[in-house]
């Protein structure tokens, strides 16, 4: 503390960016200012803090600042700390590597469209989004196949693709359509992914207007054909302004540690586009701070900006404007409503029957699978705001063993928990609120050992199986919770999903093991060989009831009786 109270005192008054760090050197927050030593002290004033701000003031034991030279290029810093080190206290995009963008690829001969993940900005290519919705992007790239008439060979060949044979592809591929206004058909693409309806049109109906005086009735009738697909599509979209608007709306709402951003898309004057996005709040942010932490992470990715965004920061006083922003907080509150109130009443219930200091909003459950001490597996499961988070899901192969006297695998529940959880809390993983380990006493025990090893101070609990029991630290009665809890009902399928995670991991691992013993013990038998029998046998023990004239039409008769004989 001594270190920190030196830095407190020396820190300047320039603009820049800060870091707090706990006590296992990890960074928790950053943060941006104006002026570093005025923003960074008040966290340290002795007044009353919101809980938010006093359990991470708690957690804090050193900082580190950057000085910049101007609040822009602080905010830029501040972006790309938050994306690089996930800190648990700030405000995080949930999800973000799901987003998806279209993409138009120049770098081959023929230019394609498609959805991608990741923005690689180096290059001629071209990207459009984020998009949060896989089945938008789907839509999309549906619809603009339909409309633009897209070629899906990457060079000039003598085949023709897919689409040629069904009309809908010029001919690009074969060299009946040329390069150049093939090119230009993909300019329009770009017009109308960027939601530019008048160069659109009116390239088109150019387009038309030439075809037709040049008596190319049939260029002339696709052009007209794109025309008016295209006023179908914009006829449905929603008028804001006569003018020619480029804005974004962002409506908030916010509960517990979690926020929802509805986003409302204006170009042109017309409701384009709309997105939504969950928010992980982690420290003390008020709704200005996370409207700034939001559009810096968004916007930062995004390709479509607008001129103006338009939110509670800058509330327009009337008229359609203040009614879209007004629609775009009601849509907010209603998603948050469904997807996040029954999750966080949970999550409430939970917190408050196990004397948490924090809502467990990212819970992990650790199980130990094994057979008399052979092939022992573990598996950590992991549910954020109360529901599955199955990409965060991990397994483990139990390295050590456990011997019995006469030499034979024994199971040693305990000690295997101990080197899956001493594994686990090595890496930098995000941290859980709550660590619910399956078993008792024992297990709880060896889990609280292995937190102190690593100084971290984590909520942790034991659920043994047979009467539902919780095994608090330092209490010496478990707790049991009433059979309508909703809080126990979530425990349960916590544990049950660790169990499953991990017995499906172990019989996969003894499968193997026990085709492994049997095929890869006997010479001349290789990866290979063990493939085709797999695949033409199925198992084991249909290879073992096959006849070795059998076995000899697949490998041959030297191996089939080696294997006749071994098995």
């Amino acid at each position: 503390m001594a270190k920190l109270k030196y830095k407190l005192k020396n820190i300047p008054q320039n603009p820049g960016v800060y870091l707090y760090k706990n006590r296992a050197g990890e960074i928790i927050y950053v943060g941006k200012a104006k002026n570093l030593k005025k923003r960074v002290s008040s966290y340290f004033q002795k007044r009353a803090l919101d809980p938010k701000t006093a359990a991470l003031v708690a957690d804090i034991r050193d900082l580190e600042y950057v000085i910049v030279s101007s609040e822009l290029e602080a905010v830029m810093l501040e972006n790309n700390l938050i994306k690089k080190h996930l800190p648990r206290y700030n405000v995080l995009l949930r999800d973000d590597k799901n987003w998806q963008f279209i993409k138009i690829d120049y770098e081959v001969e023929i230019p394609q469209v498609y959805a991608v993940r990741k923005v690689d900005r180096q290059g001629p290519n071209k990207y459009f989004g984020p998009y949060t919705s896989g089945l938008a992007v789907k839509n999309t790239l549906k619809l603009i196949k339909r409309v633009f008439h897209l070629c899906t060979n990457k060079k000039v060949g003598s085949r023709p693709c897919f689409q040629y044979h069904l009309g809908r592809c010029p001919g690009v591929c074969i060299g009946e359509a040329g390069l150049p206004s093939y090119r230009r058909s993909i300019g329009l693409v770009e017009q109308f992914l960027k939601n530019r309806q008048g160069p659109v049109l009116k390239q088109l109906q150019t387009e038309m207007a030439e075809a037709a005086k040049s008596r190319r009735f049939e260029k002339a009738a696709a052009a007209r054909d794109k025309i008016f697909a295209l006023r179908r599509i914009w006829e449905k979209q929603k008028i804001i302004s006569p003018r020619p608007l480029s804005e974004d709306y962002l409506g908030l709402h916010r509960g517990g540690r979690a926020a929802i951003i509805k986003l409302f898309q204006v170009r042109d004057g017309r409701l384009v586009g709309q997105e939504t996005f969950e928010l992980k709040i982690g420290g003390p942010e008020n709704d200005d701070e996370i409207l700034q932490s939001f559009t810096a992470q968004y916007y930062a990715e995004a390709t479509d900006r607008p001129k103006k965004t338009i939110s509670l920061l800058t509330p327009p006083k009337r008229g359609n404007k203040l009614a879209l922003l007004r629609l775009a907080e009601e849509n907010a509150k209603d998603y948050f409503e469904k997807n996040f109130l029954g999750p966080e009443m949970t999550l409430s219930e939970l917190k408050t029957a196990l004397g948490l200091s924090v809502l467990p909003r990212r819970i992990e459950c650790y199980d130990i699978s094994n057979l008399q001490g052979t092939n022992p597996v573990g598996s950590m499961v992991v549910f954020g705001n109360g529901e599955e988070a199955k990409s965060e899901y991990r397994k483990f192969k139990i390295k050590g063993r456990t011997v019995s006297a006469e030499g034979l695998p024994k199971a040693d529940d305990v000690g295997m928990m101990r080197e899956m959880l001493t594994r686990r809390f090595k890496t930098d993983w995000p941290l859980p609120d709550l660590v619910v380990i399956d078993g008792g006493r024992g297990q709880l025990n060896v889990a609280l050992r292995v937190l102190t090893a690593y100084h971290l101070r984590l909520a942790t609990i034991g659920l043994a199986k047979r009467l539902e029991e919780i095994y608090l630290p330092g209490k010496p009665r478990p707790l049991r919770l009433p059979e309508n809890s909703a809080a126990l009902h979530l425990l349960q399928r916590l544990r049950d999903e660790a169990h499953r995670f991990a017995i499906t991991f172990h019989t996969k691992r003894r499968g193997r093991e026990q085709v492994r013993s049997r095929l890869d013990d006997i010479p001349g038998v290789g990866p290979k060989t063990k493939k085709l029998l797999l695949q033409k046998f199925g198992t084991v023990k249909t290879i073992r009831a096959a006849s070795a004239a059998l076995l000899a039409e697949t490998i041959g008769p030297i191996l089939a009786k080696r294997i006749k004989e071994a098995i």
